[in-house]
């Protein structure tokens, strides 16, 4: 009963840790601690395989799925490369044609002072040479082109930055996912940390660590992205899902990313339904 009692304490001073508003790294270390007591015979590297750490047959059939993205992966390296009306593409727009770039996204845009994700990239690129915007939701467009970039990172660590300048939007992101929502009285912290590989409907739940780098993931060869991962468990819960490239899906999807640096990404991976 006392490890319990700790551990809800921990997680309580964690969930009002806003209102001093601890660093990343401190808010990173915390929750690392947490994941640590809460599983401690998981390896650091096995956070990368999300639920499929807790059970052997779905990490078979991750593995075995591995090339569950081709179709989308090849479409979306057709829009990437895809000639402009002036000539240039959304590959000249980053630098070395996209190759390892997501690592770094979401990042902290200095002149907007707002948290940039890929696709916002993607579509400032297109903005830039007056092209016509991808909706953030479309799994045909805007998925399929970040199923191409990610997969041009797997491998690679996540490298997220948070300046000074950005910690207010980290701390948006860090209270939006310690908050309770919707009509079931859930936070994303209640499965993902405090219930992190306990079994929900049959499946186990991912720590939050992790989480960031396994998007877009393939289901029924559709890719599916963080964000769209985000307002699914949002309804889940009863709540009503912030609106694709909002402002809190965006910080969130910075939390969550910065918690999962030194993480490998692997994008494209299959799941089921």
């Amino acid at each position: 009963m006392r490890s319990i009692a700790l551990a809800l304490a921990a997680f309580t001073a964690l969930a009002v840790a806003g209102a001093a508003h601890a660093s990343a790294v401190a808010v990173k270390s915390e929750v690392q601690a947490q994941l640590k007591a809460r599983l401690p015979a998981l390896a650091a590297s096995d956070y990368v395989l999300g639920s499929a750490a807790f059970d052997p047959e779905l990490r078979a059939k991750v593995e075995a799925g591995a090339d569950a993205g081709k179709e989308a992966i090849a479409r979306g390296a057709a829009l990437w490369k895809r000639k402009f009306r002036d000539g240039r593409s959304l590959a000249s727009c980053f630098p070395n044609g996209g190759r390892r770039v997501a690592v770094a996204y979401p990042q902290y845009h200095w002149r907007s002072k707002r948290v940039f994700t890929l696709e916002m990239a993607i579509n400032q690129c297109l903005k830039t040479h007056r092209e016509p915007l991808l909706d953030y939701a479309d799994p045909e467009t805007m998925g399929a082109i970040t199923a191409y970039v990610r997969s041009l990172a797997n491998g690679h660590p996540v490298a997220v930055r948070v300046p000074g300048a950005a910690e207010a939007h980290f701390e948006q992101g860090r209270r939006l996912y310690f908050s309770r929502l919707g009509q079931r009285n859930f936070a994303c912290a209640s499965c993902h940390v405090r219930g992190a590989g306990r079994r929900y409907a049959g499946v186990a739940l991912s720590p939050v660590v992790g989480q960031a780098v396994r998007w877009p993931f393939i289901r029924e060869g559709v890719p599916v992205t963080l964000q769209a991962q985000i307002r699914e468990c949002l309804e889940r819960m009863g709540a009503a899902p912030f609106a694709a490239g909002s402002e809190e899906l965006n910080d969130l999807e910075y939390f969550l990313t910065y918690l999962s640096n030194g993480l490998p990404i692997r994008a494209n991976a299959w799941r089921p339904r």
